[in-house]
C-alpha cells in the first residue's frame, strides 16, 4: 500500500507541476520577459519546486540522507532525459542547434558538483552551501545578460496569478506528503539507503516536470530554452542543496552522503561532461552526437546497477 499511495501522490505532484508551470509560462509571456529568463529561470525554478519543498521536508523528518539523495539523482536524471531526447528527437540534431552561451551553465554546475564533492569528504565543508548561494547569483547575472525578447503571442488568461499561487500552494502540500511517503518507505525497507530511495525514488519523480517542459519546448523547436530550462533546473537544484542545509542543526548536509548518493555525484560529472562535448561539437555527422547521448544513457544505468550491489 505504501507504494501505491506514493504512486498517486506522485501522479498528482506531476500533475500539479505541470499546471504550475504553464501558469508560469503565460506569466512571463504576457509581461514580454526574454527566453533566457523564461526558460532558465522561471520555468526552471518552478518544475524544481517539488525538489525545493521534498527536500526541505526530508531534513525537516530528520532524514537529510534522503534530502542529498533526491538532490543529485534529480540532476543525474534531468541530463540522461536530454540524453534520450537527442536520440528520440534523432532529426532534430539537439546538441548541434543549442547555442554554446549554455556552456557557462555548465561550467557553473562543474563548480557546484566541485565543491559538494570537497563537502563530503570533510573538506571546505562550511563554505559549501555559500558557494552554491554565489554560483546562483552568478548564475542569475549571467541569465539577466543574456535575455533575449520573445515574438510570442500568447492570449491573456483571467485570473492568471490567483490560479498560480492556489496550484503552487497544492503543490507544496502534495510535495510534502511525497517526502514523508517516501521517508516511511526507506524506513520499511533498510535494503535500500535513504540516498538510495531519494535518487530513484523522489529524484525521477519530482524530475518529471522538467521532462514534460522539456519535451514541449522541443516539439516546437525550442531548443535552447529546453536546454536551459534543464540545466537551470540543475542549477537550482543545489541551491536547494544549500538552503537545506541551514535546517540541520551542528552539521552539514554533505555530511550525509554515502557511497551510493557519491555514485550519483560522480555520474552527474560524467553527464554534464559528456552535455558539454554534445555542444561544443558543430559536425555534420549525428553518429557522433548519437554515441555521446548512448554513452551517456549506459552511465546513467550503471550508476543505477551500483545501487543493488
Amino acid at each position: 500500500m505504501d507504494g501505491i499511495f506514493f504512486l498517486i501522490l506522485a501522479f498528482f505532484t506531476i500533475f500539479t507541476s505541470i499546471k504550475l508551470s504553464y501558469f508560469g509560462d503565460v506569466l512571463s509571456k504576457q509581461s514580454k520577459l526574454g527566453s533566457a529568463f523564461v526558460g532558465g529561470l522561471l520555468i526552471a525554478s518552478i518544475t524544481s519546486l517539488p525538489e525545493f519543498v521534498t527536500s526541505i521536508s526530508a531534513v525537516v523528518l530528520n532524514n537529510p540522507t534522503l534530502s542529498f539523495g533526491d538532490i543529485v539523482g534529480s540532476n543525474m536524471f534531468n541530463i540522461f532525459i536530454l540524453a534520450v531526447y537527442n536520440i528520440y528527437f534523432f532529426k532534430l540534431d539537439i546538441f548541434k542547434n543549442t547555442s554554446k552561451k549554455y556552456l557557462i551553465e555548465c561550467t557553473i554546475l562543474f563548480i557546484d558538483y566541485l565543491f559538494i564533492i570537497l563537502g563530503c569528504v570533510n573538506i571546505l565543508i562550511n563554505i559549501v552551501s555559500i558557494v552554491l548561494f554565489v554560483l546562483y547569483l552568478v548564475y542569475m547575472y549571467f541569465v539577466f545578460k543574456s535575455d533575449e525578447e520573445d515574438n510570442v503571442v500568447v492570449k491573456k488568461t483571467n485570473h492568471i496569478v490567483i490560479k498560480f499561487i492556489f496550484t503552487g500552494i497544492i503543490m507544496i502540500f502534495l510535495s510534502v506528503l511525497l517526502a514523508y511517503q517516501a521517508d516511511k518507505i526507506s524506513r520499511l525497507y533498510p535494503k535500500f539507503s535513504s540516498s538510495s530511495i531519494g535518487a530513484m525514488l523522489l529524484g525521477i519523480t519530482t524530475s518529471l516536470p522538467e521532462v514534460v517542459t522539456t519535451y514541449a519546448l522541443l516539439k516546437l523547436n525550442n531548443f535552447n530554452m529546453a536546454i536551459s530550462n534543464m540545466l537551470g533546473s540543475n542549477i537550482f537544484n543545489f541551491l536547494v542543496l544549500a538552503i537545506s542545509d541551514l535546517f540541520i542543526k551542528n552539521n552539514y548536509i554533505y555530511s550525509y552522503s554515502d557511497k551510493y548518493s557519491l555514485f550519483y555525484v560522480f555520474g552527474g560529472i560524467l553527464l554534464t561532461t559528456l552535455l558539454s562535448i554534445s555542444i561544443m561539437t558543430k559536425v555534420n555527422k549525428k553518429i557522433i552526437y548519437i554515441f555521446i547521448s548512448m554513452l551517456m544513457i549506459s552511465i546513467y544505468f550503471i550508476v543505477w546497477y551500483l545501487q543493488f550491489i
